[in-house]
């Protein structure tokens, strides 16, 4: 999922306006025999984890919003062209309900991720109830510019500093385009950690730059 994800990113970025690499976007987007594949794979996992998942519930409505399954939405938001199957339409609404419902007992990285899902699937509304909490919770100051306090690592893969003030960056850049300020504001969180720290990862990078 983290690399389907990564061609669509390389795939905004090599069909924006202000670029000229019409020829490279082709490799990135939904025309690669290669992204098709991945993502033909991807949406019989996110179908297995589902069903795994009612065999091991009394109670469907409960919160059963997966850190997998939010991942699984955002990747798949970048590629909305290539058809799902209805079994694959019914598990993503289940999931964009769950999200509607669930999303305030999510961590930073997860509301980011469902903010920008939820925006692309045309619900404005809870996208623009997400960003507004996250800035409610945020902290800004002259030296550091705009961050989270409770944005620190730990073991699972979605508590990732770096990559969550990237997801966040892009998230409020795509929903509050013209908030220029506030935008800038993160990104100079994301340079000032890299002036004290290094960016350890592969990942963490990727995600860094793609933001900047």
């Amino acid at each position: 999922q983290h690399i389907v994800t990564g061609m669509g990113h390389l795939n905004k970025l090599t069909t924006s306006e202000d670029t000229n690499t019409d020829n490279l976007s082709i490799s990135f987007n939904s025309k690669s025999e290669m992204i098709k594949k991945a993502i033909d794979y991807l949406d019989n996992e996110f179908v297995k984890e589902y069903e795994e998942m009612k065999k091991h519930t009394s109670n469907i409505n409960d919160d059963h919003l997966s850190a997998n399954q939010v991942h699984y939405l955002y990747m798949r938001s970048f590629f909305k062209e290539i058809e799902t199957s209805k079994k694959v339409d019914k598990i993503i609404a289940y999931y964009i309900e769950q999200a509607q419902k669930y999303w305030t007992k999510r961590g930073l990285y997860a509301q980011g991720i469902l903010a920008l899902t939820l925006q692309r699937m045309n619900d404005t509304k809870t996208a623009s109830k997400i960003i507004q909490a996250l800035e409610e919770n945020s902290i800004t100051s002259d030296e550091l510019g705009m961050y989270w306090k409770s944005n620190t690592s730990s073991w699972f893969w979605y508590q990732a500093p770096i990559e969550t003030q990237a997801l966040l960056i892009e998230a409020f850049s795509e929903i509050r385009p013209t908030d220029i300020e506030t935008i800038d504001n993160l990104k100079i969180w994301l340079l000032k950690n890299k002036q004290t720290n290094q960016w350890s990862t592969t990942k963490a990078t990727t995600e860094a730059v793609y933001a900047l």
